[in-house]
C-alpha cells in the first residue's frame, strides 16, 4: 500500500510564460510537454527549447554570480 512520493518538478515559470505567448498553449500543457506526457512534433519542439532556453538562463545566472564574486 505504500506509493512512492515522486517530488514535484519545479520549472522557469518566465520560461513557460514565454512559451505560452510563443506557442499559445496552457501552461499545463507545456508543462506536460516538457515532461513527456504529450507526444507530437509540437511538443517535442516545446520540450527541446525549454532545455535550450533553461541552459541559457542558468548560464547566464552563473557567469553573473562569477562576475560579482571579489
Amino acid at each position: 500500500m505504500n506509493k512512492t512520493k515522486k517530488k514535484p518538478d519545479n520549472y522557469n515559470t518566465v520560461i513557460l510564460t514565454e512559451l505560452k505567448a510563443k506557442y499559445g498553449f496552457t501552461i499545463s500543457y507545456i508543462q506536460k510537454s516538457i515532461r513527456g506526457e504529450r507526444t507530437g512534433t509540437i511538443p517535442t519542439q516545446i520540450q527541446e527549447e525549454y532545455k535550450k532556453l533553461d541552459r541559457a538562463a542558468k548560464a547566464a545566472i552563473k557567469s553573473k554570480l562569477n562576475e560579482t564574486q571579489p
